[in-house]
This record gives C-alpha cells, structure tokens and sequence, in this order.
C-alpha cells in the first residue's frame, strides 16, 4: 500500500482529496476565476501536485543530482499543502458548514502525501534511500551490495564488462560478469540476460548513490586492478 502513495497515481490522488477537502471548507476564498483559485487554500494542493509531476520527471532524466533535485521540489510541494492548511484555518475554514467533510477529506489526502514526503526526505539526504538493492562499496575484490537486508559480494575477478542503460524509471548500469554461481547470493540480484559470454544485471544510478558513468567508469577500474593485482 505505502508504495502507491509513491507512484504518480497516488500522489495525484493525496493532492487531489487535499485540494478537495480545503475546496470543501475554504471555497469562498478562491471564488474569481482560475487564478483566484490557485492562489488559494484549495488552489495551492493543486500547484502542489504540479510541482511532485515536475519534480518525478525530473528525477526520470537521471544523476544523482537531478535525482535530488526532483525530491527537493516535491518536498516543497507537501510543504505548499501544509501552508495551504494554515490558510484555510486562517479565513475562517472550521467554522464552514462541510468542516467535517472537508477535514476528512483533507486528512486522507495529507496523510498519502506525508508518506511522499518521508520518502522524497530520505532521497534528499542519499539517493538510495527505500532501494532494495543498495551499493555498499567497491573494492578491488568485491562488489559490495546489500539486497533486501542480506549481504550479496560479487567477486571483482569475476567482471567481464559494464554498458550504460536507461529505462523509464532512469539511468543504470548494465554488469556482465561470468557466472552468478560465483556471486554470494547471487540469487538475489536482478539478472536481465545470459549470453555465451556470461549473465547481465543491472545496478541503477539509485541504487549505487552514484552517476552511472561514474559508477560504470568505477567496475571498468576495479576488474581492471582485479587482474593487475590491486586497486587504485
């Protein structure tokens, strides 16, 4: 359930019963047009979720600072509902003849959009905040990686190449190593292909905190000092 409230749809929809809930209880303050409305109690939800669509989009086009940068604003975005609340109790909302309604239409909506921004939060402060696969270190032995509370090592002898990825939720690494027998607890790791050269996972820019080309550049120097013997 909490990951739908991290979805677009679900954030579409906390935005939209809190707009609904302060339309409710505070609609004589955005009577005059569409502009009156939005700069509103009811209106501000609504530039709100504007901004949580911006703010996805931009985490999508991939980076670690893109990717905080899109959170950053969606953090604002749940702070415009809180502000948008303030307002509402400030022209006279509880004493609205739908109070009842409209606050529980409110708190349904702020309560979806609060588990968004602990969320939006945690990736401000480290991009692989709420990963089930996480890069803990790369050494010139392992591949650290930490993959739904277990410890998963992949051997740096065992890397036989990387390739830059994309898909619809970003940017990534594509990691051809020879077999995932000789990874430790390889089975948890998201494989994509097996191919005569060896088996394909992915690690994403979120996952491993880092720019895929840097993360990418990182595996190349680490197989690379595997074979020469050490690490720079």
């Amino acid at each position: 359930m909490r990951r739908f409230f991290l979805i677009s749809q679900g954030r579409a929809l906390s935005y939209a019963f809190s707009s609904f809930g302060l339309a409710a209880t505070a609609f004589s303050a955005a009577r005059g047009g569409f502009l009156s409305f939005i700069l509103s109690p009811p209106g501000l939800p609504v530039v709100g979720l504007g901004l949580v669509m911006l703010g996805l989009s931009i985490e999508e086009t991939g980076t670690v600072r893109r990717i905080r940068l899109g959170a950053a604003i969606r953090v604002l975005a749940f702070v415009l509902v809180l502000v948008a609340l303030v307002w509402a109790i400030a022209v006279g909302a509880l004493g609205s003849e739908l109070v009842v309604l409209g606050f529980m239409l409110f708190g349904a909506g702020v309560a979806g959009a609060a588990v968004g921004f602990v969320h939006d939060k945690g990736v401000v402060a480290d991009v692989r905040h709420d990963q089930p696969i996480r890069l803990e270190n790369i050494s010139a032995d392992f591949v650290s990686l930490r993959v739904r509370g277990r410890d998963v090592n992949v051997p740096t002898s065992i890397l036989r190449g990387v390739a830059l990825a994309r898909d619809l939720d970003g940017r990534g690494v594509f990691v051809l190593v020879r077999s995932r027998d000789d990874v430790v607890g390889g089975d948890e790791l998201p494989w994509v292909a097996t191919t005569r050269e060896g088996e394909t996972f992915i690690l994403t820019e979120h996952e491993a905190g880092l720019d895929a080309e840097v993360l990418a550049a990182r595996l190349t120097e680490a197989a690379a000092a595997a074979w020469e013997g050490g690490y720079r």
